[in-house]
């Protein structure tokens, strides 16, 4: 998958008609949903910074699969993945068709990379991941030291959206339970995830 990135958004976040849009297929309510949020936090005067990844098919850099929205607000980092077509994607990054099981184990590489990162190793990274509509999903990460209880938000991307809503769905046919969010939680080298309705 083909990312590009696009830093410079207007202040007063402006969005165009739909007939203007390059990629008219995404959801316009979604963007109308984020703009009135930034608005809010951006007039009870919050530090807010918007950037967009554009994800695009390998073999076609036309064809916007979605878009990585990402909200820095006060130095916590909040992810909408928005996509043009539910679980599109999903073939491009290899996991259309794995079972709950495999899924978890690359679910558990993803967050050992993920943590791998962190300046100490000595803290839980803790992702979370909730749809907002069939086409979208908000997806936090962040690492906690285990003596202070302090966070800091770590960047996440569509992976982790990716990866945790195909595990949501798969444990939604599984079960029958209609779950609404999926917190993964690595700590020494264990994943444990939690659902909520």
């Amino acid at each position: 998958m083909k990312e590009t990135r696009l830093d410079n958004v207007p202040q007063s976040f402006k969005l165009p008609d739909e007939s203007k849009m390059n990629n008219p297929g995404i959801d316009l309510a979604i963007w109308e949903r984020l703009r009135k949020r930034w608005a809010r936090f951006e007039s009870a005067g919050h530090k807010l910074k918007i950037d967009f990844h554009l994800l695009a098919d390998i073999d076609d850099e036309k064809n916007i699969l979605a878009i990585d929205v990402i909200q820095n607000i006060n130095d916590d980092i909040f992810v909408e993945t928005v996509q043009r077509n539910a679980g599109e994607a999903y073939k491009v990054l290899g996991i259309n068709g794995l079972s709950k099981e495999r899924l978890i184990e690359v679910c558990k590489e993803m967050m050992r990379q993920l943590h791998g990162q962190a300046k100490h190793q000595d803290v839980d990274l803790i992702v979370t991941m909730a749809p907002s509509s069939p086409t979208s999903g908000e997806t936090r990460g962040y690492v906690e030291e285990r003596q202070s209880h302090i966070k800091s938000s770590v960047l996440v991307n569509y992976q982790q959206y990716y990866l945790l809503n195909a595990l949501r769905e798969k444990m939604i046919e599984s079960t029958g339970d209609g779950w609404s969010k999926v917190t993964a939680v690595y700590r020494s080298g264990d994943l444990e995830f939690y659902f909520e309705y």
